[in-house]
């Protein structure tokens, strides 16, 4: 019914019996009960109205139990054990994709689900496509979850523990998230741990691939640097320091060879320079202010 008749989803999730039903046969021995319920918990959740329905019920128990899939020692090398993990994992993502605020407030702070998605993508074992719908819904909570709400902090913590994972900018990208909002900086910036993550993420080795995240996690910095009051304690961060001095350096000698190639090209292609002269500018300011501050 809900992988077929998209009409009828919605009384689905309405149905208190049905998501009853569904909980326990997620919780059935038989591997293939439980994926047909993971997958069904999943279907549900890709319609927006449902989302809300499923975190109010029994308050959060489905919630409770996708975290449970998750967190399991199932073997990850069994395709089935697998895809329940999977289905789990998306199926968290799809609700936290929920543009109705209750819904996505009552996950936020659901008791251990933000560490949960942490742990998760701390585990050296594990599906990769599992981390990959945990670290995204990791960034969604980013930038929804705001000072003064409380799971705020909970988030934080989440982060710090989640910065290992590196195979995708999420992370990254929820520490800008966080960044951007005034109000959020001076919390950030005393959280525990969370300077040391996001300048570990800031530097992190490697090619093309790595590029990303760091460059999302020195733009945090940056948004951080705008701060006044907080400026002392970033100065007095070594990793800080280095990720601020290394970014601003490789951004200017990119700048000027890309400065280079269009005066020898001469090519209609300017807005990408004068949007790297932005970057290398507030890259430039940002070191500037941090090191007035020490």
């Amino acid at each position: 019914l809900s992988n077929r008749d998209r009409d009828h989803v919605p009384e689905l999730a309405g149905n208190d019996l049905i998501l009853e039903t569904i909980i326990k046969l997620i919780r059935d021995d038989d591997p293939e009960t439980r994926r047909n319920a993971a997958i069904s918990l999943f279907n549900i959740a890709c319609a927006d109205q449902n989302t809300v329905k499923l975190v109010r019920y029994k308050d959060g128990l489905i919630l409770e139990v996708l975290m449970q899939c998750i967190s399991s020692d199932d073997d990850d090398s069994v395709e089935i054990l697998n895809d329940i993990k999977i289905n789990a994992a998306e199926a968290l993502f799809n609700i936290s994709c929920s543009s109705i605020e209750e819904t996505t407030d009552k996950m936020a702070s659901h008791a251990g689900l933000l560490e949960t998605l942490a742990v998760a993508l701390r585990s050296p074992v594990g599906s990769k496509d599992v981390k990959l719908y945990c670290a995204a819904t990791l960034r969604r909570m980013a930038e929804i979850i705001h000072f003064p709400k409380r799971s705020q902090l909970e988030l934080l913590s989440a982060l710090v523990k989640a910065a290992v994972w590196t195979r995708t900018a999420c992370i990254a990208d929820a520490f800008l998230s966080q960044s951007r909002f005034p109000d959020n900086r001076p919390i950030l910036v005393e959280h525990n741990g969370l300077l040391n993550a996001l300048s570990k993420q800031a530097l992190t080795p490697g090619g093309s691939e790595a590029e990303s995240i760091r460059k999302t996690a020195v733009s945090a910095i940056e948004h951080l640097s705008r701060e006044e009051s907080i400026r002392p304690i970033l100065s007095q961060h070594e990793g800080i320091m280095l990720a601020m001095t290394r970014a601003s350096i490789m951004s200017s000698s990119v700048n000027e060879s890309s400065s280079r190639l269009e005066v020898s090209a001469q090519d209609d292609d300017r807005s990408a320079g004068s949007s790297s002269s932005a970057v290398n500018r507030r890259l430039q300011m940002a070191l500037k202010h941090l090191v007035g501050a020490m």
